[in-house]
């Protein structure tokens, strides 16, 4: 998304842009980098959750302020979440998945990705009574294994890595957490859909501005991303990834993170920043 992105922009605002990779402390140095940037110099491409999830989250001091130094400028793009459990356990429904866990307490184990998904699935559950045991993983390959093997029962995992066990039929879909179904999975519902609106939640992608950013630039790179993500030939080089070209401006953004914040520390009033044990 971030070379689609570049190369778009490079070729309309008339200057190099180039692609920096920084991984790594759940996106804090990617944000750090593009906070110590001088001004202008720095656009920041990342998941919403810097702004919405790691200050409420982060262990020590985090060294950006969220407010002042990710600017909301645009939203590009939006993947799937995809509420899965192991082909063996016998339910096909978000509500069959809550009655059976109900009544077998702590007997199920499942994993997410880590943060705002996490917070929120682990208030969810909460929410409706089960009782249902955390099982923190590196990352979402090795989750994906256990669970088409069964060493976990369910999963709130990204869509596009789930879809081979789900071919396979190691591993049952039962709902995606977007606003829309999945146009690979069309025939599974969305969370709002299986009579759980409070879970809806879409995982958008941000695209922040520096500390001081005018509105004229804000709003011209936001222009800019907007007919980036139109072209049909970038929305297809996104589709064939797993994510959804979806254009949001300054606004749009801002009011996710803002309900991502009241959700997340809805979830560490709830149930704390870590699952027990």
């Amino acid at each position: 998304m971030a070379r689609l992105l570049s190369d778009g922009l490079a070729q309309r605002l008339g200057q190099p842009v180039t692609v920096e990779n920084r991984p790594g402390g759940g996106s804090v140095l990617a944000v750090q980098a593009h906070a110590q940037a001088r001004p202008g110099e720095s656009l920041l491409l990342a998941a919403t959750g810097v702004a919405s999830t790691v200050p409420y989250t982060f262990n020590g001091r985090l060294p950006y302020d969220p407010e002042a130094d990710l600017v909301p400028v645009a939203i590009p793009a939006s993947e799937f979440l995809c509420l899965a459990v192991n082909a063996e356990l016998p339910v096909r429904s978000v509500a069959e998945l809550v009655a059976h866990a109900k009544a077998r307490p702590g007997a199920l184990n499942w994993n997410s990705v880590p943060g705002y998904v996490e917070l929120d699935t682990r208030l969810f559950f909460h929410q409706q009574g089960v009782e249902i045991a955390y099982v923190a993983y590196p990352g979402s390959p090795p989750a994906i294994l256990d669970l088409a093997a069964g060493r976990i029962q369910v999963g709130m995992q990204p869509l596009t890595p789930l879809l081979g066990a789900i071919r396979e039929g190691k591993v049952r879909p039962v709902a995606v957490t977007s606003g829309s179904r999945a146009p690979s999975l069309p025939d599974v519902p969305t969370m709002e859909e299986a009579g759980f609106p409070a879970q809806r939640y879409d995982p958008f992608t941000g695209l922040f501005g520096w500390r001081g950013m005018p509105g004229t630039a804000r709003d011209r790179v936001a222009a800019v991303v907007a007919e980036i993500v139109a072209l049909p030939a970038v929305a297809e080089r996104m589709r064939a990834a797993g994510i959804v070209a979806r254009f949001g401006g300054p606004a749009e953004l801002a009011a996710v993170i803002g309900v991502q914040r009241e959700r997340v520390q809805l979830a560490v009033r709830t149930v704390g920043l870590r699952a027990p044990g």
